[in-house]
């Protein structure tokens, strides 16, 4: 089978195509922007994220040229659409895609949010969403966890007293930043052994070396607005293969979909320094919570059946 995956979001392509490669099959990723948390994408147009009016005839252009150039060269028969389409509205599902392939969309959070299902979207032959929070707005789909790449990695034992408190946001207002920088001040006062470490903007290499450092990591802090997930991201499962146990806002509703012990601790603004002091004082608590979320990565992120319940959606729209 040939599998082109458009976008490489939070490395999900490339996790399942590593899967997809050992199964035989062959897969390429394109991508379309500059994306620092990417990693081993085979073609990227490296376009940049901004851009003005005036530039968006010559920028589709060349997204266009490229793709048809790549898509009439090796005759695909799966187009996996992470995020879905690429123009306004998906219209590039039914005039493009759909014209040389099967295809599948793969929400994977903020535009299925913000923007709703388009019209173009209608014409997936499969969709899919990666939590499942975006079921409220697209209930038809099939929720499937990431697959996570087992990086092989633990937590460095630093032989010393301190205790480090990671946080990585993609974005500080959704993440809910504001408040886990209040809550450590206060915990830095109360407990001078105790630090925190704010990863942003790096490449994902380099993030992955820093969590290391982590003896708990914060996700996400729940602040109830309605634009936040409410769900735990691929850093966290990242880091729970690490044995690091990991703080993120599960909101209400979806707390059905945490398979228990996750190692997951649930946190809002309200209880965030409660939950870290808990954790600052118990060393039985952290190790208990990282064992857990280990065993959770390997159960329901697993790689392998991930891909398998995939390439099966693959085999039945072919």
């Amino acid at each position: 089978m040939k599998i082109l995956h458009i976008r490489n979001i939070a490395n999900v392509a490339y996790n399942l195509a590593i899967q997809q490669k050992k199964l035989g099959h062959k897969v390429l990723i394109f991508d379309i922007t500059k994306n620092y948390t990417s990693e081993n994408i085979d073609i990227s147009l490296n376009l940049p994220m901004k851009y003005s009016k005036r530039d968006l005839f010559n920028r589709f252009q060349i997204i266009s040229k490229n793709l048809l150039t790549i898509i009439r060269k090796e005759k695909f028969d799966i187009f996996h659409l992470h995020d879905a389409g690429i123009f306004p509205q998906d219209i590039d599902i039914p005039l493009l895609f759909k014209r040389h392939g099967k295809v599948i969309v793969h929400w994977h959070g903020s535009k299925l949010r913000d923007f709703k299902k388009t019209f173009g979207s209608r014409y997936a032959d499969t969709k899919i969403v990666s939590t499942p929070d975006l079921l409220e707005y697209a209930p038809e789909a099939i929720w499937i966890p990431n697959c996570i790449t087992w990086h092989g990695l633990d937590k460095i034992d630093r032989n010393d007293d301190r205790i480090i408190i990671g946080h990585a946001p993609t974005d500080r207002f959704h993440k809910g930043t504001k408040y886990f920088l209040e809550v450590m001040n206060q915990l830095k006062k109360k407990y001078p052994h105790v630090d925190y470490l704010l990863i942003e903007n790096e490449p994902h290499k380099k993030t992955i070396e820093l969590l290391q450092n982590f003896d708990i990591m914060v996700d996400s802090v729940g602040f109830f607005d309605k634009s936040q997930v409410g769900w735990y991201g691929v850093l966290t499962n990242e880091a729970q293969q690490m044995g690091i146990p990991c703080c993120t806002w599960i909101k209400p509703g979806l707390e059905q979909f945490l398979i228990e012990p996750s190692g997951i601790v649930n946190v809002t603004k309200d209880n965030l320094r409660q939950k870290l002091e808990e954790l600052i004082l118990d060393t039985n608590l952290r190790k208990r919570l990282g064992k857990s979320g280990r065993k959770y990565v390997e159960k329901v992120h697993n790689n392998r059946e991930i891909c398998e319940i995939i390439l099966t959606l693959y085999n039945q729209i072919i």
